[in-house]
């Protein structure tokens, strides 16, 4: 129980039996009496009187443990919730990251990746489309956009199996529950931010829907 709130019914308690010991005293005085039946009498006064306030606050007191069972209880169903999209969460990034291995093309000494191609995305978003020919080194990323595009392509099909994948991760980090301070734990955040970084790309080949989009921009 809340120690405030204990400190609180205990006080009340000793209030009522002091009013009501005052309230004897005044009326019947100190004399101490050695008739039986004067002390029966004393003794339904106060039982009659403190007993139902007691009864009472136990009342108060069951239905408070009542409330906090019911709490508890809530609680574990978020936690055994936020649980299973956590590791729903982390599946979908495992499948991103092994579809982010999948080849774009082969150039001499290396393997181009389609990691790589969302690095080369972010970079050539921040850059300044009015400088001339910004895109002009830019082939391999220009050719990559184009293979979603195809139906037969392997490279687009991975490309579009990852869009799934990011907007599943959008719905899935949408209903993870927050925090008191409104905010995402630091593992959520972990995930939203590094799933961010293959927005860029799957926007410039038109695979994310305006809200998916939205969702990962304001963490970048």
């Amino acid at each position: 129980m809340n120690r405030k709130l204990l400190m609180f019914i205990t006080g009340i308690a000793i209030a009522a039996v002091i009013i009501i010991v005052s309230i004897y005293i005044s009326t019947f005085g100190l004399t101490r009496s050695h008739n039986q039946a004067d002390w029966g009498t004393f003794g339904d006064y106060f039982g009659g009187i403190l007993n139902p306030i007691f009864a009472l606050f136990a009342f108060i007191g069951v239905l408070w443990s009542l409330d906090l069972q019911m709490k508890q209880i809530k609680q574990l169903g978020m936690d055994r919730h936020a649980d299973e999209i956590l590791q729903a969460v982390r599946d979908i990034d495992t499948n991103l990251s092994e579809l982010s291995k999948t080849v774009v093309a082969d150039i001499p000494g290396r393997k181009v990746l389609i990691s790589h191609m969302a690095a080369e995305s972010k970079r050539i978003n921040e850059q300044d489309p009015t400088t001339p020919n910004f895109l002009a080194a830019e082939d391999i990323y220009i050719e990559f956009l184009e293979h979603p595009k195809s139906s037969g392509s392997m490279i687009g099909m991975a490309v579009r199996e990852m869009a799934d994948h990011v907007k599943m991760m959008s719905d899935l980090l949408k209903r993870y529950p927050l925090q008191q301070d409104g905010e995402h734990t630091p593992v959520i955040e972990y995930y939203r931010n590094k799933t961010s970084r293959l927005v860029p790309m799957l926007n410039d080949a038109g695979m994310l829907s305006a809200n998916t989009r939205a969702f990962f921009e304001k963490t970048r």
